[in-house]
């Protein structure tokens, strides 16, 4: 029977899949393990148009509980359109695009319920699914099986815990295990294998997974998808082209949680930095450049290394210092950068500098607000997986302050050409 016609979709699982960003892939290990929370991905599909348009057919899937065979004919829709040479057979490929998907979002939505109700159902049973065609015999051995829901045994083995796996949880109170003659057990001992994955990719690799788990699959869907999630999201769209990520990127920060969550992390830097006056080496990123301003950067061949845009502690440290007097940005400003940037009311050039540089501003309701950003800025960085240190060109918000808008600031902007919006 389909996934689709056992389990009803539901609020928790239609949000996490909702806020994943739409990524083109080379293979299925360019994005692994918990990065999957943050992006949605089709082995393969290189191109972000046809990862959108497998995005809306899952979507469908999810929302409105379509059927494998219906989801099959909107995958031959895509395959035929775009002429796409995958791997595998047909109803195989398919059928794991739809089953992983379904699967995995709806024990994320259930993972949040649970964790939402666990003063109140603090155990958990682990349920293999009968009837399975290939049942794996770990899984099998698993049923059943009851911890606590903060045992550490979760972290690895809540499902979905492989391709084609259909396991669950069920989260019970002390009545309930009672009820149904429960007892709390004891976690299985892991016992760790080494796999190799990506073997004919760029970037094959060898990883640690628990025996009967898949790679990848040593997590809990969902539990990354916060002010974590938002980052390594950043991260990817720093790796792919500027125009396919400040495309895909706009569709997260359309999110109103996610708006949210990066504005309670631009705060909370921003404040400690106030606090302080010390800069310690943080980062984070707070945005993306627009479409249309790319556009005209690329037609100026101008195009930046990346469409993300960063913010660090030290360039905060800068703007907090050499603000004149009266003329600073005010912190709440600061707060909400990420808005601000989204919408200002002009958008200007300057190519005068050794790096061009893009000058946002902003109506203040009497003085306008500005702030710097600096294309292409050469910096030190350590590699989030090696620890490794790496040269990278950075979009970096380095100066801002508020000005008058008067005859003075005009002569000011005279060697600025304006490209959005209007003074």
């Amino acid at each position: 029977m389909s996934l689709a016609h056992t389990q009803l979709p539901f609020a928790e699982q239609i949000n996490y899949f909702r806020r994943k960003l739409d990524l083109p892939t080379e293979s299925y290990a360019d994005i692994y393990g918990a990065e999957h929370d943050h992006a949605f991905v089709v082995a393969g599909a290189n191109r972000l148009d046809m990862v959108a348009d497998f995005r809306k057919a899952v979507d469908k899937a999810i929302a409105d509980g379509t059927t494998l065979e219906e989801f099959r004919r909107d995958f031959d829709d895509i395959v035929a359109k775009y002429g796409w040479q995958y791997h595998g057979g047909r109803d195989w490929r398919s059928r794991i695009i739809y089953d992983t998907n379904l699967h995995a979002s709806y024990q994320a939505g259930r993972y949040e319920q649970q964790q939402e109700m666990k003063h109140l159902r603090p155990f958990w049973e682990y349920r293999h699914r009968d009837g399975q065609k290939h049942p794996r015999p770990e899984h099998e051995a698993w049923n059943g099986l009851v911890l606590h829901c903060d045992d550490p045994w979760w972290q690895t083995h809540y499902p979905v815990n492989a391709y084609g796996c259909k396991c669950t949880v069920f989260a019970h109170s002390k009545r309930s295990l009672e009820r149904r003659g429960l007892k709390v057990g004891e976690a299985p001992a892991v016992e760790w294998q080494q796999q190799l994955i990506g073997k004919n990719s760029n970037n094959p690799r060898v990883v640690s997974v628990p025996k009967g788990i898949d790679p990848g699959f040593d997590r809990i869907p969902g539990k990354n998808a916060g002010r974590e999630g938002l980052q390594r999201l950043f991260d990817k769209a720093s790796a792919v082209p500027p125009k396919l990520a400040t495309h895909a990127m706009q569709q997260v920060l359309d999110n109103p949680r996610a708006r949210a969550l990066l504005t309670q992390e631009i705060t909370k830097m921003v404040d400690t930095v106030a606090s302080e006056m010390v800069a310690r080496g943080v980062s984070k990123s707070i945005g993306v450049i627009a479409p249309d301003i790319l556009a005209d950067l690329a037609a100026r061949k101008l195009m930046p290394a990346t469409a993300v845009i960063t913010l660090r502690d030290k360039d905060i440290l800068h703007i907090l210092r050499t603000s004149k007097a009266g003329m600073h940005l005010p912190i709440n400003f600061l707060h909400h950068i990420a808005d601000h940037l989204q919408a200002p009311q002009a958008v200007l050039l300057d190519t005068t500098q050794s790096e061009p540089a893009l000058l946002y501003v902003f109506d203040l309701g009497g003085n306008k607000g500005k702030v710097v950003l600096k294309l292409g800025y050469e910096s030190r960085v350590k590699d989030a997986e090696t620890g490794a240190k790496q040269n990278v060109l950075l979009n970096i918000l380095r100066s801002g302050g508020t000005f008058v808008w008067d005859a003075k600031a005009q002569q000011g902007l005279a060697h600025y050409t304006l490209i959005k919006g209007k003074l």
